[in-house]
């Protein structure tokens, strides 16, 4: 999700004493990666760990990065029109996930956005700073549909439709935290906290009785300040948020959330969602899906998905929090 700003805030003690979390850093994705593990009893296995974590990650970048031209979903955006396209299967779980999201939003979430995004200027060549011209959206609109894209679960391969290209900046990120986190439980560990780019999961505690916290920062292009703090227990946690990527040009501002039905950036007051989910996957492409749709429809469909959502808006200057029910019943069984 290389143009969502996942803006969350990993609240950890600043004390030196003996149960300071373990700490795995470095880069990837076009970020950074960050993994806590709570308890330096742990610690027998933590080089093999943290080889396995790099190797996966690079193994994630090589299949979903539209930033490497050799990468398997770059191979599939310039292949022959028509011929099925062998995925390797974590891409092929990453687009299941994705045309069951498409479908279930009608199309506000769309894996095919990748032309849009280029076109705005907020893809790899990234040339931002004009809006294109109004012909011009509607002639790449018409190669954004995800319904065109027929996956083969078996195989795993996908036809490739004249025209489609895929771009798994919404899930990509959450994807290879869940990946991660699948690795620390395998190798043993149980109390951890995996971050990309801001993007979270949390398992166990930080230490006996005290869960890992987050927060939700507040929308600010400015000091980054905390709309609010709470515990993340077995869950992840994503935002996608317009107020710090966006160009503007003649006086109106441009998003780089851009709604895959229309072709142009979001210009509702919706400043940032953030949903807690099962797998930070989800939780990655649902807060993008519902930041598309906006404060009325994003929350309804929230509702009837029984989500876990705060959406911070902007109306007449003042800023409004949203919070489904869902998220309220999180907090009232976490706190």
């Amino acid at each position: 999700m290389r143009y969502l700003f996942l803006l969350l805030i990993v609240l950890t003690s600043s004390c030196r004493d003996e149960s300071v979390p373990l700490e795995l850093t470095g880069k990837t994705m076009g970020t950074t990666y960050r993994i806590l593990i709570a308890s330096s009893k742990e610690s027998s296995n933590l080089s093999e760990t943290h080889a396995q974590i790099e190797s996966k990650l690079i193994q994630i970048n090589a299949l979903m990065s539209t930033y490497d031209s050799e990468s398997e979903i770059s191979r599939f955006n310039r292949a022959k029109p028509g011929d099925p396209f062998n995925l390797h299967s974590d891409t092929a779980d990453v687009l299941a996930f994705s045309l069951a999201l498409a479908d279930k939003t009608g199309g506000a979430f769309d894996p095919t956005i990748g032309p849009l995004v280029e076109l705005w200027g907020f893809g790899p060549t990234k040339t931002t700073g004009r809006a294109p011209a109004d012909d011009r959206i509607q002639r790449v609109k018409q190669q954004i549909g995800y319904q065109s894209l027929q996956l083969d679960t078996g195989a795993p391969a996908v036809e490739t439709p004249i025209g489609r290209q895929l771009d798994f900046s919404a899930t990509a990120k959450g994807f290879a935290v869940d990946a991660l986190a699948a690795i620390l439980t395998q190798q043993g560990y149980s109390n951890f906290l995996v971050e990309i780019g801001g993007e979270l999961l949390g398992a166990g505690e930080k230490r006996p009785g005290q869960p890992w916290r987050v927060a939700i920062e507040m929308p600010s292009t400015a000091a980054r300040e905390i709309y609010r703090a709470f515990p993340l227990t077995d869950s992840a946690i994503a935002t996608s948020g317009d107020y710090r990527n966006y160009f503007e040009s003649n006086g109106q501002r441009f998003s780089h959330t851009i709604d895959p039905r229309t072709g142009y950036p979001i210009t509702h007051a919706t400043t940032s969602v953030t949903v807690v989910a099962p797998t930070t996957m989800e939780a990655d492409g649902w807060a993008t899906a519902l930041n598309v749709l906006g404060p009325v429809a994003g929350m309804q469909l929230a509702a009837d998905q029984n989500l876990a959502v705060v959406m911070l808006i902007f109306e007449q200057n003042e800023l409004k929090a949203l919070e489904s029910a869902a998220f309220k019943d999180y907090l009232a069984q976490s706190l």
